[in-house]
């Protein structure tokens, strides 16, 4: 294995600017690419931030209002901005964007990403 591919499922994150993996997902963070199955994701700014921020804390529940600091660097803000950016995400890398199996909501909390060799 690589010195900078981190294997969520087994490995914690590695350092910024390094690569990500779970499953097929990679995110390439020097780079700023995100990859499923080999094909490359065409994601916005924040949403390959959130995606990088929710993979570098796998099976954790993260509150919205967690992510508007790390994401948005805001200490307020309206949390209905996170559930936008996070629908859209999952329009981008999950395989049923209704039934999500990796970026979960948690009812009344946030959200967790569950790697796929996790569940």
């Amino acid at each position: 294995m690589a010195p900078d591919l981190v294997v969520l499922d087994v490995m914690p994150p590695g350092p910024a600017g390094g690569v990500l993996r779970a499953g097929d997902l990679v995110v390439d963070q020097a780079a700023r690419v995100v990859t499923k199955g080999g094909r490359a994701l065409n994601l916005r700014n924040k949403e390959f931030e959130l995606l990088a921020f929710l993979l570098a804390n796998p099976g954790r529940v993260v509150r919205r209002d967690e992510l508007m600091r790390a994401v948005w660097s805001h200490d307020f803000g309206d949390a209905s901005t996170v559930t936008v950016h996070v629908r859209r995400l999952r329009e981008k890398i999950e395989d049923d964007p209704s039934h999500p199996g990796m970026l979960m909501t948690v009812w009344g909390v946030g959200y967790r990403f569950d790697p796929p060799a996790a569940r």
